[in-house]
């Protein structure tokens, strides 16, 4: 799905989270009676991902590894000699643990940088392992409350901007069909270019709506945010499948053109069609009630100007039945 770009909203939402998390967090394992309460900040400032999501999986990563870290070292290190060798196979013992029970990479880092950091510590610092666990905990639980009740992340609104610019290219691309039949139809047209860079920003738009989804799970504020994004979704489904009539229809009458059929009296017709069609969709998309539209039917080959205006006629039935 890719990174996530952060607004400059998110961006100081962050920043104020990691401030107040690390204070928080620090002042609550101090109170525990932590020798090391810098611990619980680092797990804060690590757990607080894009999304609530990776924030979850990260945590629970986080607490897993460290736990198997601290009890690796403790258990091993007393009969080892320390050395580089010996870290070397405390850590392989110490991974095979996630590896078996098919932990992801982020699980086998942070057991790695546990069994590293706790073999280092625990000798000159007497109870940094026991320290470690409580601390990573507070910091994880104090970091996802933060994440869950202050600014939770949310990417409905990016993700609704790139649905809402779709039904306008697709005005746009009918508008130029219109032109390019009035003006003889030619084969020099890029039609097909401009339609796969449609296309990329259909899929596009998924992977924001994904992403947005993402967002919103484990958000205890996310109730409005999901009825806009299923909205959002109804609409790109509705955009999708005019895309596809645009599209056929284009065929259709490019065929026909190369057939030598397509007579001057279709080619005005149909010029007129697609206008009808560019402002149907453009009502659809100012939230107006689609009426009946009258389209030309001039036929005089009805091997392609029945395929041709059966997709019309489906292309204003899926806008009527979506409005």
């Amino acid at each position: 799905m890719g990174k996530i770009k952060l607004t400059t909203l998110q961006k100081i939402s962050l920043i104020l989270k990691m401030s107040i998390g690390s204070a928080i967090s620090w002042e609550i394992a101090a109170l525990f009676g932590s020798k090391h309460p810098y611990l619980a900040p680092i797990s804060v400032i690590l757990c607080l991902q894009a999304t609530m999501v990776k924030s979850v999986r990260f945590s629970i990563a986080r607490i897993v590894s460290t736990i198997i870290g601290v009890a690796s070292v403790l258990i091993l290190a007393s009969s080892l000699h320390p050395n580089g060798w010996t870290i070397g196979l405390i850590m392989f013992i110490s991974l095979i643990i996630p590896f078996v029970f098919k932990g992801n990479s982020t699980m086998l880092h942070q057991t790695a940088l546990s069994v590293l950091f706790v073999f280092v510590f625990e000798h000159k610092l007497h109870g940094y392992g026991i320290d470690r666990i409580r601390d990573t905990i507070i910091g994880v639980i104090i970091g996802l409350l933060l994440h869950m009740f202050f600014h939770p992340p949310n990417f409905t609104k990016k993700a609704l901007e790139e649905v809402e610019e779709l039904p306008k290219l697709l005005v746009e691309k009918l508008e130029s069909l219109s032109v390019w039949l009035e003006s003889g139809a030619s084969e020099n047209n890029y039609f097909d270019e401009e339609m796969n860079r449609i296309h990329k920003q259909f899929s596009q738009a998924e992977q924001r709506i994904k992403k947005a989804k993402s967002s919103l799970r484990y958000n205890p504020l996310s109730q409005k945010s999901n009825a806009i994004l299923s909205r959002g979704e109804a609409q790109l489904k509705t955009m999708n499948k005019v895309a596809v009539d645009l599209n056929a229809m284009y065929k259709i009458i490019n065929m026909w053109k190369k057939a030598g059929t397509l007579s001057k009296e279709e080619m005005a017709a149909w010029t007129q069609n697609f206008l009808l069609l560019a402002s149907a969709l453009q009502s659809w998309k100012e939230g107006k009630t689609i009426t009946d539209i009258q389209l030309k039917e001039t036929i005089t080959d009805e091997k392609y100007s029945y395929p041709a205006l059966w997709h019309a006629r489906q292309f204003v039935h899926t806008l009527k039945t979506k409005s």
